[in-house]
């Protein structure tokens, strides 16, 4: 019976501690989640879809974070708060009808695929000899790291935020009835975008009343293709509209 009353005790006092370490963690760091939706920014014409052409682009999604925020100052009517969310913005897809295989009138020999919209008004720039309907998918996904003025008010809260955002983006493409030159048979290609971690950034504005909030975002995740990886996504950037909640 000694042995048991101090060995209670001495667990109590530890429970105790851990239970007031939480709490004062959690007077600094709060959970944070938010859902809503994504709007993509398409790229140029002629990127995995040509204006004058039959094509379907679906560039919105459901989108979701999940993170951390807390206070780095906080006086009676403002304050500058972080955040530390990881974001998905959704998978968008596309359906174009694009000629593979383009003789030009004017200069009367083979010109290559035309996906770079030489003439908008006539994207033949000739006879299309051929239409390839191309299938497109992906996603960005990524961690924003932002920091946040705002101003207090009665409750509410109202601010703006920017910071880095290290982002990861798929595409990939199926293509029907791609004819590689003039005369060549028909084929069924895939292609796809080798994903890497690339380095964006993200800007913002929020209105908040006391745990719920609204939270508007821009990432800027436009990716550039390069010699080795050349098959970039459609999108230019990407709005986000997300109801939030701050545990």
């Amino acid at each position: 019976m000694r042995l048991i009353l101090p060995t209670a005790f001495a667990a109590l006092f530890a429970l105790s501690c851990a239970a007031a370490r939480a709490d004062y963690i959690t007077d600094y760091v709060h959970a944070e989640v938010g859902i809503g939706a994504a709007a993509y920014v398409r790229g140029p014409d002629g990127l995995w879809a040509q204006n004058g052409f039959p094509h379907e682009l679906k560039l919105t999604a459901p989108a979701v974070s999940v993170g951390f925020t807390g206070d780095l100052y906080q006086a009676e009517r403002w304050g500058v708060s972080w955040h530390t969310d990881w974001v998905w913005l959704g998978t968008v897809h596309t359906d174009a009808m694009v000629p593979s295989a383009n003789t030009n009138t004017t200069s009367g020999h083979w010109q290559g695929a035309d996906l770079v919209g030489v003439n908008t008004h006539d994207p033949c720039s000739g006879p299309c000899h051929n239409l390839s309907r191309f299938m497109g998918s992906g996603h960005d996904q990524g961690f924003a790291l932002t920091i946040e003025p705002h101003y207090d008010y009665m409750g509410w809260r109202f601010g703006v935020e920017a910071g880095p955002y290290v982002h990861r983006s798929t595409w990939s493409e199926d293509v029907i009835n791609w004819v590689s030159m003039p005369g060549a048979e028909p084929t069924n290609i895939h292609v796809e975008y080798k994903p890497e971690w690339r380095l964006g950034w993200v800007v913002g504005a929020s209105v908040r009343y006391r745990n719920f909030g609204i939270s508007y975002r821009y990432f800027q995740n436009k990716i550039a293709g390069t010699g080795s990886n050349p098959y970039n996504p459609i999108w230019n950037g990407t709005h986000a509209l997300m109801a939030t909640y701050r545990f």
